[in-house]
């Protein structure tokens, strides 16, 4: 969709998918690039605002766009159906004087590392009228790329989201535009919350940030939105700052802490409180609930209940996630007995583990607190295992991890089949983490006591095969 823009220190960088030719003076190249990238934000902008009705075709379209089909398997697809809120009307709770302009007031280092690279405008959504809302958070991390699950998530997850969106330079132009075509076309956009984080290297630039109300709810494909990391290769995602603001800006005392794509079983914040309140249960200081994950084949419906994830399983429509690459990612203890069990439909307790041998690389998604140890912010997205760390530290600690029945979450429609393989791209990033890695795990092990089952070791243990590298940050 566009050329791109790069704004990095290197002398050459590869060329890129979309072909472009390999650029050897980046410095001399840098103005030309981004304006350019530029302009094509502002067409596309143009272009959009060209569209005054579903009926009105415009001069840059060669369709009129509503002849064209709508992708209803495509996240965030169901708000082609709505209209846009009158102009004075936003659904959003917008601060730092979006949409017209980004200004913050402060900048705020996350995690309390003031030698970080990152910082963090928290709020720039902010939920409100939040007092009927069940109080149970979803954060998650995002990039330009997929901000379509956003409106997803909100038609299936009944309590407050949290995102942290990595947002370099020209991207955070990309990312509030569909945030602000979403806060006129979904009311439930006030139970959202929104942090922006930066790269100092990469600050967010806001010469192309004024959105004006949008004349149709039909969103784009975000993942077709060409980011800056698709041109830069030295520029890493930093998924744990990512993860972390999500859950440090909850409004809420538990939280799930999950990735964009997973998509929650039907009324699970509130099927959760309501397990609390009505067994009288008590949040141990060291115990976790977590939630089964599963992946649909192609086209498949999200489903709803246990019931329907069932049918699904036994017809081979639905497997536990990442079944085929990394079969002790998600395997958890009882899996079997979890899918037989289907006498109930409340959201309950089905069994109390510890994290430990054979179960010691197992990677569970769970709803805690931020009594839980942060996430890592070295390690990176591209450096592989970035939650690896988090858990290893949660076993030390002793930890009792309770899987939920009648509570799961589903990957956005497709099975993966191909072997997790490194990709030869990743292996400086994966060098990286290893190296914080062995580090960190020097420190645990001088923290706390030893527990033989976590496997507490200073390798990271990959052992994947090669392959090329991938378009997206968020898989």
């Amino acid at each position: 969709m566009y050329t791109g823009y790069i704004f990095v220190k290197a002398v050459e960088k590869k060329a890129v998918k979309d072909g472009l030719q390999t650029i050897t003076k980046i410095n001399n190249n840098f103005v030309d690039n981004r304006n350019q990238f530029l302009k094509l934000v502002r067409e596309r902008r143009k272009w959009r605002s060209q569209i005054k009705s579903p009926s009105s075709p415009s001069e840059f379209l060669s369709v009129d766009e509503s002849d064209l089909p709508i992708n209803d398997d495509m996240p965030g697809a169901y708000l082609a159906y709505a209209e846009p809120a009158p102009v004075n009307k936003t659904y959003c709770k917008l601060n730092f004087k979006l949409p017209y302009d980004l200004a913050p007031k402060r900048k705020i280092t996350p995690g309390g590392n003031k030698s970080s690279r990152y910082r963090v405008q928290y709020n720039a959504v902010e939920a409100h009228n939040i007092t009927d809302v069940p109080q149970i958070t979803y954060a998650t991390h995002a990039t330009a790329d997929f901000a379509y699950y956003i409106p997803e998530l909100l038609k299936r997850w009944d309590g407050l989201i949290s995102i942290g969106a990595f947002v370099p330079d020209l991207d955070v132009s990309l990312f509030l535009e569909q945030i602000v075509q979403y806060c006129y076309c979904e009311p439930e956009m006030h139970r959202v919350s929104i942090h922006l984080i930066h790269d100092l290297r990469l600050p967010a630039s806001t010469k192309d940030i004024y959105f004006l109300r949008p004349e149709t709810c039909r969103i784009e494909d975000s993942s077709q939105y060409r980011i800056y990391s698709n041109f830069d290769d030295s520029t890493i995602y930093p998924i744990n700052v990512c993860r972390n603001a999500a859950r440090k800006a909850s409004l809420t005392k538990y939280v799930l802490v999950s990735d964009i794509q997973l998509m929650p079983s039907k009324d699970l914040a509130s099927g959760f409180l309501d397990m609390l309140t009505t067994n009288q249960l008590i949040n141990a200081t060291k115990k976790v609930y977590v939630l089964p994950i599963f992946e649909l084949a192609e086209n498949e419906y999200i489903p709803d209940t246990k019931a329907d994830l069932i049918d699904m399983i036994a017809d081979n429509r639905s497997v536990y996630f990442h079944k085929f690459i990394c079969k002790h990612c998600q395997n958890f203890p009882g899996l079997e007995q979890w899918i037989a069990d289907s006498n109930t439909t409340n959201v309950k307790e089905f069994s109390t583990i510890k994290r430990q041998d054979p179960h010691h690389r197992w990677e569970p998604i769970f709803i805690g607190t931020n009594a839980e140890p942060w996430y890592n912010e070295e390690l990176s997205w591209e450096g592989l295992q970035d939650k690896m760390l988090h858990t290893i530290e949660m076993c030390l600690m002793d930890y009792d991890f309770t899987i939920l029945d009648n509570a799961f979450l589903v990957h956005w429609p497709g099975i993966r089949t191909d072997k997790l393989a490194v990709e030869e791209w990743r292996l400086p990033y994966i060098r990286s983490n290893e190296l914080v890695y062995k580090r960190s795990i020097q420190l645990l092990q001088k923290n706390y006591r030893n527990i033989e089952g976590c496997r507490v070791n200073a390798s990271m243990n990959l052992f994947y095969k090669k392959k090329t590298k991938p378009t997206s940050v968020n898989s």
